[in-house]
Parts: structure tokens; C-alpha cells; sequence
């Protein structure tokens, strides 16, 4: 006598290629927000880590171009009139400042490597090496930045998860569509029934 027992299959969740689940946060790894973050400033957002250790963490925003020039707020530095890039927007801290990711095997002297062949350099010294080369130069108006224990403890919440960073991934051709391409899958559970004989 055949007996049909019909199971219940739940397909579980399906992670990312670069998954973050083991990776800690660390200054040139991303933080990619998850959609328990909202509000204006985080929601959908990718972050490079310039900065973490256990008095706090800094990063900037590499995915939101905003439609300021830097002409706008450079006007007085003649370099900037060929570089056809936006200014981006690193986050809400001191919007006053900007701050320069300068993609080159050959850094200038007192440049800080991030990541591969990306550093942090001062404005002065991005124009000087590549004030027109808007696919190897971006620059940043303010920053995102986190007190002691404060990112951990967004984390433990299911805030971000982390993943290594890559020179594309600080400049993407589309950093607009980068969140989507990091993000995780949604969970999806289908009920399959199977029959064994």
C-alpha cells in the first residue's frame, strides 16, 4: 500500500554574495542600512567606514549625489572650474566641511588609504593631482559619525550589516542604485508540498 506523506518546505533565507554576517565593522568596510533604518538622513544608505574603534565610528554617505556643484561652494579655487561631478552628501555631521576620496596608486604625502587604492585626502591635494577626473576624485559635504558603543548597539538592533568594500563600490558609475545591489534579499518563506511514496 502506497503511503503519501505531503511535507511542509520552508525555503529559507537567501543571503547576498558578500555577506556581512561574520565581517565586524572596520574603517574601509561598508555599512549597508537595512530597512529597519528610516528617517531622511540614513534610509537606504551606504556608508564607508573612515573610522572605528572604541571611541566611536565615522564614515560618509557614498550613495546620495546631491545636485550642488562644488563650484558652488568652492568658487574661489580654480581647479574645481573642469570637474564635472556633484558634491555628495556624507552625512549629517558639519555640513560645513567637505572631505575628498582620491581613487590613485600614487597618493600624495600624508594621504590616509581607506580601502584598495582609495584615500582620504585634503582638498588642497585632490586639485592639485586630479581637479578635473571626476570618475577618480568625489567630494563629500559632511560626514556620518557615531559616540562610543552607539554603532554596536544599532547593530545589535539589526540596523546595518557590514561588507567589505571594493574601489567600485566608493565610485560606482550608479551609486544610486548601490543600496540595492548590497542590501539583502527579503526573507521568503513557500510552502512546497512533496510527495513521497
Amino acid at each position: 500500500m502506497k503511503r503519501f506523506v505531503t511535507l511542509l518546505v520552508l525555503v529559507a533565507w537567501l543571503l547576498p554574495v558578500a555577506s556581512g554576517d561574520n565581517l565586524r565593522p572596520a574603517k574601509g568596510r561598508l555599512l549597508v542600512a537595512t530597512e529597519l533604518v528610516g528617517g531622511d538622513f540614513f534610509t537606504q544608505t551606504v556608508i564607508l567606514l573612515l573610522h572605528y574603534d572604541a571611541t566611536g565610528a565615522m564614515g560618509i554617505v557614498i550613495n546620495r549625489p546631491t545636485e550642488v556643484e562644488p563650484q558652488e561652494l568652492l568658487d574661489d579655487v580654480a581647479p574645481i572650474t573642469g570637474y564635472s561631478a556633484p558634491v555628495y552628501w556624507g552625512g549629517p555631521v558639519q555640513m560645513n566641511s567637505l572631505r575628498a576620496l582620491l581613487r590613485t596608486d600614487t597618493p600624495p604625502s600624508g594621504a590616509e588609504a581607506i580601502v584598495g587604492s582609495v584615500h582620504q585626502v585634503v582638498i588642497d591635494d585632490a586639485l592639485n593631482i586630479a581637479p578635473t577626473d571626476s570618475a577618480n576624485l568625489r567630494l563629500f559635504i559632511g560626514y556620518a559619525g557615531w559616540s562610543a558603543g552607539q554603532l554596536d548597539s544599532e547593530m545589535a538592533r539589526g540596523s546595518w550589516h557590514v561588507v567589505p568594500a571594493s574601489d567600485e563600490h566608493v565610485f560606482a558609475e550608479d551609486p544610486r542604485t548601490l543600496w540595492k545591489r548590497l542590501t539583502r534579499p527579503r526573507e521568503l518563506h513557500v510552502a512546497v508540498p512533496l510527495t513521497i511514496q
